[in-house]
């Protein structure tokens, strides 16, 4: 028969009763004691703890540029379509910065259209009618300086002739937003061309593109390039 364990029961006698008093004293002064070391090291260490301070954040080198998405216009008089799409840019570098976008749309033909080509001033008229928005302007409207801060942000229209429907793929490259620039050598001579910070927006049109407004064809692919 294996042999039972039993354990040591516990004294439900106080502390303070069980030792003498002289040692009770003791101990309580000992821990009265640590207690004010304890203190005084946190104040110390409280004391010289460095102060919380706000880390300040540098101003923005670029111009914030949010796109939309594209759309496509038909024009009921001629029948000729036209994409186009907005944007809003804010000057978040702390200073007055002037604005002179150029903005240009690469099919993926290779075919480059500057912003306006070919576009009536009717048919831009046409598109700011049928968005309802106050604020809009179009390339020449928003040409000039854009002062700090979100209050002042700018809105801007962007057209581009549509010679067809075929492209599904369409790049649009804005120069404008960023003053910075990089020198690399020209492939075929070698000589020395400044290159431009330049936003890609990389859009997706799938076959059979609709003139109407509720249809939006996407941003795929968004990023900063030299051109």
């Amino acid at each position: 028969m294996p042999s039972m364990i039993s354990a040591t029961p516990t004294s439900s006698t106080p502390l303070s009763k069980r030792l003498p008093c002289t040692t009770s004293r003791s101990v309580l002064s000992a821990l009265a004691s640590s207690a004010c070391i304890v203190g005084a090291v946190l104040t110390v260490s409280a004391a010289i703890a460095p102060a919380a301070h706000a880390v300040a954040v540098a101003p923005a080198k670029e111009l914030d540029f949010a796109p939309s998405e594209l759309r496509l216009f038909k024009d009921a008089d001629t029948g000729k379509h036209y994409w186009y799409m907005t944007y809003d840019v804010v000057n978040n570098t702390g200073k007055e910065v002037r604005f002179a976008p150029r903005i240009d749309l690469v099919v993926d033909d290779g075919r480059i259209l500057a912003q306006g080509e070919g576009v009536s001033s009717g048919v831009v008229r046409q598109i700011k009618a049928f968005l309802k928005n106050e604020l809009l302007e179009d390339q020449f409207e928003i040409l000039g300086e854009v002062l700090p801060g979100k209050e002042h942000a700018k809105t801007g229209l962007v057209v581009f002739r549509a010679d067809d429907l075929e492209p599904t793929e369409l790049t649009v490259m804005v120069q404008g937003l960023s003053r910075e620039t990089e020198k690399k050598p020209h492939p075929k001579s070698g000589e020395l061309v400044t290159l431009r910070k330049t936003v890609r927006l990389d859009y997706l049109v799938p076959g059979d593109p609709k003139p109407r407004g509720s249809t939006t064809y996407p941003i795929v692919n968004r990023e900063w390039i030299f051109r």
